[in-house]
């Protein structure tokens, strides 16, 4: 039997790859002459340039970029040929800072936006940018200006790309910007599929988890509304309907670099010829950290769940918990969903302690 194992990270606790092995090393205890396919994957958030690697013989760049706060770290990209993979949290990630550091009203995109430009110096005409982790919300200000754009005030005064100056923004001016976006194609590889705005939106959604006070929020919302209409004014591009990802980058991704918006794990499964993998297999399985309602949105467990459906494979999962509804769990037609929170003592065991109960609950599985 052919069994194709593709899970996601569990996000905090193991990689896609700790829990392929894991998976496996517990299957093959059962016995049986069994094809075992290990196929990590992700969906545009953080790890995404590093499971493609995994993949394609890439160059590694490294480069001086800023930190979300403008300190220097060393960060690096994927270059193969003619097209860079960028993961926007290398560089602007909320991993970066210390949790008394984190406030999406200071934080800025403008070292990501200094390794596109690295890349495009160095020849890249093709930018795949990866848009999960991030710590900042300023619409990608701070990405634009690092390419060359400057944004400025009702004064004329030009404004540091954050999220606090997004409502401060009355004119933007490209006229220092050498780089013609015409000939390069720049895409967004997004792992959620929030809008820009709204209840639902970038800030209301996300900006917490990034240290945002709740009035903070509400300024970071109105901001971002004030610099989507700036960009619909000044560039004729409409953006406030965007995808929300990484505190509303794709505002001037689209509005100033013509970029594309796709879906990360769909990409992502398109560039590793996921669905061949899947055609070929008589079982699959898969499995993420926390499986809930975004799972069914654009994540990896539901993007795997729709191929196997469509390929009429069985399905089973493998996660850290399981907070889907009876509904929600019929929808995605797996055969049965395996957490760890089920077998392990408590949260803090099953985070310290993953591998092992994957690797146990692996063991454990009869496919009849």
């Amino acid at each position: 039997m052919k069994i194709l194992i593709a899970p996601d990270k569990f996000k905090g606790t193991m990689t896609a790859l700790d829990v392929c092995e894991s998976i496996t090393n517990g299957l093959q205890k059962n016995g049986g002459l069994h094809e075992f396919i290990t196929h990590p994957l992700a969906d545009g958030g953080e790890d995404s340039i590093d499971i493609l690697s995994e993949y394609f013989s890439f160059l590694t760049v490294f480069c001086s970029v800023s930190d979300p706060l403008g300190r220097k770290i060393e960060a690096y990209y994927y270059l193969s040929e003619k097209t860079a993979f960028i993961e926007l949290a290398v560089a602007s990630g909320l991993v970066l800072l210390a949790p008394e550091e984190q406030n999406p009203m200071h934080t800025s995109t403008f070292g990501t936006g200094e390794l596109i430009k690295d890349a495009i110096q160095k020849g890249a005409t093709s930018i795949f940018l990866f848009v999960g982790g991030s710590a900042t919300h300023d619409g990608g200000m701070g990405m634009a200006q690092a390419l060359g754009f400057r944004f400025l005030d009702k004064n004329g005064s030009a404004l540091k790309p954050c999220g606090k100056n997004l409502s401060k923004v009355a004119k933007i001016d490209d006229s220092a910007v050498s780089i013609d976006f015409t000939q390069v194609t720049i895409t967004l590889l997004s792992d959620v599929m929030n809008p820009l705005l709204g209840s639902m939106g970038a800030a209301f959604v996300y900006a917490k988890q990034k240290g945002a006070s709740p009035l903070e929020i509400q300024h970071l919302e109105q901001g971002l509304k004030h610099f989507a209409l700036i960009l619909r004014k000044q560039y004729k591009v409409k953006t406030d309907e965007l995808n929300g990802a990484a505190g509303g980058v794709s505002a001037c991704l689209v509005g100033l670099l013509k970029a594309q918006i796709e879906s990360g794990a769909k990409k992502i499964m398109a560039l590793t010829h996921f669905e061949q993998q899947l055609a070929a297999a008589d079982v699959v399985i898969s499995g993420e950290g926390q499986l809930d309602a975004q799972s069914l949105a654009g994540k990896v467990v539901g993007e795997v769940a729709k191929l196997a459906q469509k390929y009429n494979k069985p399905l089973w999962l493998f996660v850290g918990s399981d907070d889907l509804t009876e509904n929600e769990k019929q929808s995605l037609g797996a055969r049965k969903i395996l957490s760890i929170l089920d077998v392990a003592e408590d949260l803090e065991d099953a985070k310290t302690n993953g591998m092992a109960y994957i690797e146990m609950l692996a063991e454990r599985l009869r496919f009849s």
